[in-house]
C-alpha cells in the first residue's frame, strides 16, 4: 500500500552550527502543538517561545 505524501512536506534545513533552521524550529513546534496532548502542548509552547529568544 503506497502512503500518501503531504505535498507540503519538505526537508528540514540545518544550520552548520548543528542546530534545526529557527524557521523550521518554530514550524516544526506549530505542527507538534496541533497534535499533542494539551499538556505536551503547553510544553511545546514554552519550548516556541524558548526558540524565540535570541542571544
Amino acid at each position: 500500500m503506497k502512503e500518501k505524501i503531504d505535498s507540503n512536506s519538505r526537508s528540514l534545513k540545518w544550520e552548520q552550527n548543528g542546530e534545526l533552521a529557527h524557521k523550521d524550529l518554530s514550524e516544526l513546534i506549530e505542527r507538534l502543538k496541533n497534535v499533542e496532548s494539551e499538556h505536551t502542548s503547553s510544553e511545546l509552547s514554552r519550548l516556541g517561545t524558548k526558540s524565540n529568544i535570541k542571544d
